[in-house]
């Protein structure tokens, strides 16, 4: 699976009610940032509608995207939490609607309810397993599994069943970005998604794809048992 920054903090009652009760309703058009590497802004969102994307840009000016975040999923809660600028920049790849949470407002839920400071304790070491988990089998595998893995985690996240058992993904993603999570070249995704349309286990549908046969995919990522 690839790298993820996603946190499930909203399942702890104490955040939810909080966002409920406090939090500030946002929205962003396709193509604007809402965090950027460096920022000292301190508020974190929950997205409640559409996709953002991650990314860091390195010293030579070579940008590589980390994730893609959707509804239901936290994002820009490291730097709420700890204060310090913002380690990755975050921008709206589709139209974005969220709720957000200032820093203040979170320390006072915190210092106010033990319990949900100690259930984003748990959340959080949870998420540094998985994520050191899931950097070991990215550096492991090789292109192929990591693009089968990739595209497995996006079936599951953004999957939407169809009536023969296939799974279309509702979201668009650009060979380009494919490449950019796994560490591939736009032409090495192509050629490796044309090759899995002949053997029937994807199918391009415009600029979408749709997941045919979900048993290989999971051979070819190493899943399968």
């Amino acid at each position: 699976m690839p790298l993820t920054l996603a946190t499930d903090l909203t399942e702890d009652t104490g955040f939810r009610i909080l966002l409920e009760r406090h939090g500030r309703a946002i929205e962003f058009a396709s193509g604007r940032t809402i965090y950027g590497t460096g920022d000292k802004d301190s508020t974190m969102m929950l997205i409640t509608k559409g996709r953002v994307e991650i990314s860091r840009t390195s010293i030579d000016g070579r940008r590589s995207i980390l994730t893609h975040l959707g509804a239901g999923d936290m994002v820009g809660e490291l730097a709420a939490l700890d204060g310090m600028p913002r380690s990755a920049d975050v921008v709206a790849a589709t139209r974005v609607q969220g709720l957000v949470l200032t820093r203040a407002q979170i320390a006072a839920l915190l210092r106010d309810n033990p319990e949900a400071a100690l259930g984003v304790i748990e959340t959080l070491c949870r998420r540094l397993r998985e994520t050191s988990a899931m950097y070991t089998a990215h550096v492991l595998a090789d292109g192929q599994a990591r693009l089968a893995r990739l595209l497995l985690h996006l079936a599951e996240k953004w999957g939407e069943p169809m009536p023969d058992g296939r799974r279309r993904l509702s979201e668009k993603f650009s060979q380009s970005d494919l490449g950019d999570l796994v560490g591939l070249t736009r032409e090495s995704v192509n050629r490796q998604i044309r090759e899995w349309e002949q053997a029937g286990i994807v199918m391009r549908q415009g600029r979408g794809l749709v997941i045919c046969d979900l048993a290989a995919l999971l051979c070819v990522a190493g899943a399968a048992e």
